[in-house]
């Protein structure tokens, strides 16, 4: 599965981090939200890695 937030989301990030995601990407300003271009950051996690949770 994976999760894709704004850079600047760092309770999101979060939240991702606890569930046992790791940070699989950073790109920088790659996206435009609310008329300014900003970072996007996408966190993973395989399937096996869910289940031996």
């Amino acid at each position: 599965m994976i999760g894709r937030l704004n850079g600047r989301n760092s309770a999101s990030a979060r939240v991702l981090e606890r569930l046992g995601m790791r940070r699989e990407a950073h790109f920088t300003q790659n996206q435009i939200v609310k008329g300014e271009w900003a970072d996007e950051v996408v966190y993973a996690m395989l399937e096996d890695e869910w289940r031996a949770r």
